[in-house]
């Protein structure tokens, strides 16, 4: 009998970055916590937050930097939608720690026309793909 397994879509308002993917299982940043999804998961719509998000495929394991967005899970399959979402493998570490270098700097500049919203969203971003790039870096993705 052949093993359960999952459909994974992630779409970005840019892409369809990996469409009807057969995976074992997902672990997804949801607002509330990473949260993993296995075959026969309950239905569910889950907020994403920015985070890594990781599947495995066999003993191939993908890990992606998702900002923002949702998940659908139902009927074993797995709908990412998400505001962006990168590949472990495409983000530089370099540019993730000179974005997050800026980041930091715009919020401590805090001048009048600062969107101190925007500028939060920009360093969790950045924090996120330096997190992600060095999760590679270590375990050799």
């Amino acid at each position: 009998m052949e093993k359960k397994r999952l459909l994974l879509t992630i779409v970005t308002p840019e892409k369809t970055v990996l469409s009807d993917k057969p995976v074992d299982f997902v672990t997804i940043p949801a607002a509330g916590g990473e949260m993993g999804v296995l075959p026969g998961h309950a239905p569910q719509v889950a907020q994403l937050r920015e985070g890594m998000m990781h599947y495995r495929d066999g003993h191939h394991k993908e890990v992606f930097a998702v900002l923002n967005g949702f998940a659908e899970i139902y009927r074993d399959k797995v709908l990412v939608l998400a505001e962006a979402a990168e590949l472990a493998k495409e983000v530089s570490e370099e540019r993730a720690r000179q974005a997050l270098q800026k980041a930091k700097d715009t919020l401590a500049m805090r001048g009048a026309d600062l969107d101190l919203d925007e500028a939060n969203a920009a360093l969790r971003r950045a924090a996120v793909r330096l997190k992600v790039a060095e999760f590679r870096k270590k375990h050799k993705l």
